[in-house]
């Protein structure tokens, strides 16, 4: 079993001892805490280049430096 594995496991039976109140104040908790860590995240690594991929064109191929040979079967 893998460590994520155990980690769901735990959280599964911990979550079967909660009410629905509980469990519902959890989530929230949680997702609060994600949702501040994804701030803390955009602040210290702000995204600020913008990157346009254009594939409108096809650029020249360049010849390769190696011969290419076909393989037949007899």
């Amino acid at each position: 079993m893998s460590l994520e594995e155990l980690f769901l496991e735990a959280d599964r039976i911990g979550n079967k001892y909660l009410d629905s109140e509980e469990l519902s104040e959890s989530q929230q908790q949680l997702a609060q805490e994600v949702a501040e860590i994804g701030e803390l995240i955009d602040q210290q690594f702000p995204d600020t280049e913008i990157e346009i991929i254009d594939y409108s064109q096809k650029t020249q191929q360049k010849k390769r430096n190696q011969k290419n040979y076909r393989t037949t079967k007899l």
